[in-house]
């Protein structure tokens, strides 16, 4: 595990040691740590929008001594059809995971990036920590325990902004094919019911009502093209 103080001298490291500056963004854990939400992290999550700049940090991550692990474990459960995976970097109990512009299914948007709520200076390593609405939403693309954990830490942290991961949700679905409405209606039930969150209920009315209009959507969708193919065969 890495405590927040391991963390900040990880970074200062990394920005004495690139030759240019960086830009990246923290999600995760790593940003939570930032926000006071929590005090450890299993793995440091950052998110580049450019490859140059990731390569970068790979390179010094690697003559800091971390390797890179070539077998990647499947976090996220729909892992099969992400188009990009992370770069993962390890050293030790340590673990850096890099993504460019994608994380896993979801992808850095235009609104994550407005809504950042600190920049911190590593001398040439610029690190963006993104909001606590945005740290939820991808919480709510996995299917692990310690994940709901962090959703639960946030939500006693932070009053989040329902809206904001509501609209960012169906923005990821306009963004990519998967229907992130679904993942998170799944997400908040299943956080009422089993961590008793103090969810509103016309936030899960709200989301379980976009939720099924994409579905039925979809239905209706591969209904026409079935048939399509009907009527091509006759």
């Amino acid at each position: 595990m890495i405590s927040f103080q391991e963390q900040i001298e990880l970074f200062k490291i990394i920005g004495l040691e690139l030759k240019e500056k960086i830009v990246c963004y923290a999600i995760g854990g790593s940003a939570m740590m930032h926000y006071g939400a929590k005090v450890d992290t299993k793995d440091v999550d950052l998110v580049f929008l450019e490859e140059k700049s990731l390569e970068e940090v790979k390179k010094t991550l690697s003559a800091m001594g971390f390797d890179e692990k070539q077998s990647m474990i499947k976090i996220f459960k729909r892992y099969e059809t992400a188009k990009k995976t992370p770069v993962m970097m390890v050293r030790g109990d340590e673990r850096f995971d890099l993504f460019l512009k994608e994380i896993i299914t979801m992808k850095m948007s235009e609104g994550m990036i407005e809504r950042v709520r600190e920049t911190h200076e590593f001398h040439n390593c610029i690190v963006k920590i993104v909001s606590p609405e945005d740290i939820f939403l991808l919480k709510s693309a996995t299917e692990r325990e310690k994940d709901k954990a962090d959703a639960l830490s946030l939500l006693e942290k932070f009053k989040l902004d329902w809206r904001i991961i509501i609209d960012e949700s169906l923005n990821q679905t306009k963004l990519g094919k998967h229907l992130f409405p679904v993942y998170l209606f799944d997400f908040l039930y299943e956080l009422k019911e089993d961590l008793k969150a103090e969810i509103p209920r016309k936030v899960l009315d709200d989301v379980r009502k976009i939720a099924e209009g994409l579905l039925e959507e979809k239905l209706n969708v591969k209904g026409k093209k079935r048939s399509l193919g009907k009527k091509r065969r006759v």
